[in-house]
């Protein structure tokens, strides 16, 4: 029955139903434990998760099928190991047995030998000795075939499934284990006793001289076995009786089902393990998911407010993140319109021409307004925007928001300043930020005022002390009240006039324009100077805004420094002229920016270099030497940032050392500390004036060219040498200050670098002369550069400019015939000159060697 189970894979095939059921019925416990769907319209959330339960169970039904067939593969593997380990048994047990027969005569013994025949009796005695000292072997012994004859006479009824044999040699076996030989099972067998055997295949092929293993029981009057046959032989090699060796087959069987059922209990306990995730999870899930729903039906039935806060908090920071890209993207092309507007205004026009050009740098300023003011509003409104603590004059500053505000006025209008009472002359605080609120107070009273006046006062208020107060005059604070006679407002409009984006007249039809941000960012930047934006109005008679803020003097301090708050003032006319001009690198991939910062530079006098990417300015600070680079943060490729980092840490000195100011259009402050920490020396934020731009750049100073290394030139230096169009004669072939420099006085690695010169020169010179073949002028400029890094490496002057030459004029855009009749010349020249820098060389390594101070050698 056990043989069935496993040859028909019934057992594997109960093993995967059981498992399948199990997995059915974990599945409908966790669906039955999922809480049920709410009545309510199903969200995209609910919709989603119900997808996601049909995906997880079809995953997990995968999961099981895969496992299940991995486990019947391990399965088949187990019975096969455990047949072929018990088939190896018998191999090396059945032919022992036969040769030793063999060689005690038994082909000599037959039906008329007689019981007590000395070689009958010691054959007798070998299988006695076998089976004792082999207990998984139940009966050893020996068969031959019937002769024709006897076939015929023999009757089959006996065993209709078996062949008869011949038992020849079988002695008496205790198959009870009990020490007694009774009973013809055990008793021994006549010589010649025909049997049945149900293994006709396997007798057949051992008879044909194979060791066979019948691992199919086969059932006889002394049991059930598995059998294993092995030949024997007489004197012509012929095949003449085979020994049989009888395993139990309920040995054979349970060791078999032993070795799946091992193999099966482990493939069940992964599987039980699988399970059992997949019941704890799906429970787990659940729970997690009823409790989330009970947590959202009590979220939405007790705290609706505080939901909405959470999404009015969410979307306030979405908000915030949006304004701030928009105001960095626009910035960018804003100062590509201001700083062209700026060129065109300084240059000749006639006055409808200038009147034009007016008019589009009023509209683009007041668009930077805007985007100053959205950035200010991001800023503060996600808690980032910090005050300055300086020391300046009140009255400056008072004075300057009334210059800046009256071209806002009409002629109906009277702008009336009071002088402060009572307000020292010196205060400290943050000058920008309040000039920034008195112009978008006074700037809104004028815009709302058609007729009449608006006046601003300034006093001392000591009757209104906070907590905030922190200075020495602790107690007292500055009024600031801006009054109009404008249209006023209502109520209502009074409620709402310090929200975000909003106007007391949000109508299609209104007459005023703006973003509705000036107040907003007003009261903000009150509060964080300690202070509270308050207005009083009154419908068509007007409107008072009036805020206090800390007053905090210069009490205390020994010395300091004012605060100007003049603003730059503007040449109409011209840039004007430096000084001393700097030799400038600008990186800026913005044609347009590059386009308009080159223009103004080279207008005030400075000699600039300009490339688009961060690589090439790497390579100009290889080759030549500035004075500044003007640096753009945001480029493809190589921000500006990573562009500093590698000049700072691996180009050599003093490229590793020129001043660096990033040009970028981030204006928050931790962008400005970002462009520090990345190693750069300044930052100024687009759109920047020219004057500010001027004034950063000549605030560096300004390096001669005559204490740089000799390899290293400004650009102007390098276009004036081309120009000349004439080889230095007097430049020599090897410099040994440069080779020596470059390998650190280590005669070694000098060796070193002349043997890998000698094996990398012929196949750049190759190269370069396989450009100059095929015309290509792009292969010939990066032939020849690779040539001069060759030739400055190992100090080889002469070689290195005529490099450098070859490059140019590959690079520039001189006629294809000129150049092919300049490279052809440059070429020799270019050999000529490795050829003897090599020579030198061999000649400076043998007066190097056995000098401890290579190089004092002179050629």
């Amino acid at each position: 029955m056990w043989q069935a189970w496993y040859e028909y894979r019934i057992d594997y095939a109960l093993f995967t139903i059981v498992f399948l059921v199990g997995h059915a019925y974990i599945l409908s416990r966790v669906r039955r434990a999922m809480p049920p769907a709410s009545p309510s319209p199903p969200d995209s959330s609910d919709a989603s998760e119900t997808i996601g339960a049909g995906l997880r169970a079809k995953l997990s039904f995968c999961i099981l099928l895969l496992l299940l067939i991995g486990g019947f593969i391990a399965v088949e593997v187990a019975d096969r190991i455990q047949r072929s380990r018990l088939r190896q048994q018998v191999f090396g047990i059945a032919p022992t047995y036969a040769a030793e027969l063999q060689q005690l005569g038994h082909a000599e013994i037959n039906e008329g030998t007689a019981p007590d025949d000395p070689n009958y009796l010691q054959m007798i005695n070998a299988q006695k000795r076998w089976l004792s000292v082999n207990p998984q072997v139940s009966d050893i012994y020996t068969m031959r075939r019937l002769a024709d004859e006897e076939l015929a006479d023999h009757s089959r009824s006996e065993d209709e499934n078996g062949h008869p044999f011949k038992i020849i040699v079988d002695s008496e076996t205790d198959y009870s284990g009990d020490g007694i030989i009774e009973g013809n099972r055990e008793s021994r067998t006549e010589i010649g006793e025909i049997f049945n055997d149900s293994s006709v295949e396997q007798i057949e092929q051992s008879f044909l001289g194979a060791t066979t293993f019948a691992n199919q029981p086969s059932q006889d009057r002394w049991g059930i076995w598995v059998s294993a046959y092995a030949p024997m032989f007489d004197s012509d090699g012929n095949v003449e009786a085979l020994v049989g060796v009888d395993f139990p087959a309920e040995n054979y069987v349970n060791s078999i089902v032993l070795a799946r059922l091992g193999s099966m209990g482990v493939v069940s306990m992964i599987i039980t393990l699988f399970l059992g995730a997949v019941a704890s999870i799906g429970m787990l899930k659940a729970g997690i998911l009823a409790q989330q729903r009970s947590s959202a039906q009590l979220e939405d039935q007790r705290d609706l407010a505080t939901r909405a806060a959470s999404q009015a908090r969410q979307a306030a920071v979405i908000k915030n993140q949006f304004l701030a890209n928009m105001s960095h993207e626009i910035r960018t092309p804003m100062h590509g319109i201001l700083g062209t507007t700026e060129l065109m205004t300084r240059s000749s026009l006639d006055e409808k021409q200038r009147h034009y050009m007016h008019m589009i740098q009023t509209s683009a300023t007041g668009l930077l307004t805007v985007l100053n003011d959205i950035l200010d509003f991001s800023k503060v409104d996600s808690g980032q925007m910090t005050l300055e603590s300086v020391p300046f004059e009140l009255k400056d500053l008072l004075s300057q928001t009334m210059h800046a505000v009256v071209n806002l006025k009409n002629e109906k209008v009277d702008l009336q300043f009071q002088p402060p009472v009572g307000v020292p002359e010196v205060i400290i605080g943050d000058p920008t930020r309040l000039r920034q609120v008195l112009i978008n107070l006074v700037g809104n009273a004028l815009k709302f005022t058609e007729r009449g006046r608006v006046t601003v006062t300034v006093e001392n208020d000591s009757q209104d002390a906070t907590i905030l107060d922190t200075s020495d005059s602790k107690g007292s604070r500055i009024v600031f009240t801006i009054t109009d006679t404008g249209i006023g407002m209502t109520e209502q409009q009074q409620a709402n006039i310090f929200d975000a984006f909003t106007q007391g007249d949000s109508t299609t039809t209104r007459r005023f324009g703006g973003t509705g941000l000036g107040l907003s960012i007003s009261s903000q930047l009150v509060e964080l100077m300690g202070g509270r934006l308050q207005v009083s109005s009154v419908p068509d008679e007007g409107s008072s805004f009036r805020f206090d803020i800390p007053l905090r003097t210069t009490n205390g301090l020994a010395s300091y420094d004012i605060e100007k708050t003049q603003p730059r003032d503007a040449s109409t006319d011209s840039f004007g002229h430096c000084e001393q001009p700097r030799e400038l690198l600008l990186v800026e991939d913005g044609v347009i920016n590059r386009t308009v910062a080159e223009t103004m530079l080279r207008s005030r006098g400075h000699h600039v270099t300009s490339v688009s990417n961060a690589r090439d300015a790497i390579e100009q600070l290889r080759l030549h030497w500035f004075d500044l680079v003007l640096m753009d943060v945001q480029m493809p490729e190589i921000d500006g940032l990573t562009a500093t980092q590698i000049i700072r840490n691996d180009l050599p000195s003093p490229a590793c050392e020129v001043p660096v100011v990033a040009l970028t259009a981030h204006a928050m402050k931790e962008d400005r500390q970002r462009c520090l920490d990345a190693g750069m020396n300044d930052c100024l934020t687009k759109p920047y004036p020219p004057e500010l731009l001027f004034e950063t750049i000549e605030s560096f100073e300004a390096h001669g060219s005559n204490d740089q290394d000799d390899l290293v030139c400004s650009p102007r230096q390098t276009i004036e040498t081309r120009s000349t169009g004439v080889n230095h004669a007097s430049s020599l072939p090897l410099d040994r200050k440069i080779i020596l420099h470059n390998v650190g006085g280590d005669p070694q690695v000098l060796a070193m670098l002349a043997q890998t010169i000698a094996d990398e020169l012929p196949p750049q010179l190759e190269q370069l002369r396989q450009a100059i073949e095929t015309g290509k002028s792009d292969q010939i400029a990066r032939a020849a550069h690779t040539l001069k890094g060759t030739a400055s490496a190992i100090g080889a002057t002469r070689a290195r400019e005529i490099a450098d030459r070859m490059e140019t004029i590959s690079s520039g855009e001189t006629s294809k015939e000129e150049m092919s009749l300049f490279i052809a010349n440059e070429m020799k020249a270019l050999v000529s000159a490795f050829d003897l820098a090599q020579t030198e060389l061999k000649k400076f390594l043998r007066s190097s060697s056995g000098n401890d101070n290579p190089g004092n050698d002179t050629p």
